[in-house]
């Protein structure tokens, strides 16, 4: 994806150039109308990196962009909370025998790095 001249290949161009290049409600909501055509997991990756920044940016990202945490929604965890809501997570990932081979299967909070 290509954003104020910039293309963005990575997490971190994702973050820096993008979200962090967006300085107002309608640039986010411009970014995120091009980024849903890039990728389909855009509102969920945008969510997940929100909780990546302190409180006030996050809730200004989500407002902005239009999207909720994947796992927190509008709250704002402490590490505690955030760390036993990962651990759950972990716990909720099934073992499933196929074809006599075990195999993981876990519910999707992708990002793909590939194409941000």
């Amino acid at each position: 994806m290509n954003w104020k001249g910039q293309e963005l290949l990575t997490i971190g161009d994702l973050c820096r150039l993008g979200i962090d290049k967006c300085d107002t409600p309608e640039e986010a909501q411009e970014f995120m109308r091009l980024y849903r055509i890039e990728n389909e997991y855009a509102d969920q990756n945008i969510g997940y990196l929100s909780g990546y920044y302190g409180m006030d940016d996050m809730q200004r990202i989500q407002e902005w962009f239009g999207v909720t945490h994947p796992i927190f929604g509008t709250s704002v965890p402490s590490p505690e909370e955030a760390f036993a809501a990962g651990k759950e997570a972990a716990l909720k990932e099934d073992s499933i025998t196929q074809g006599g081979k075990k195999r993981r299967e876990t519910s999707t909070v992708a990002i793909p790095v590939t194409r941000c």
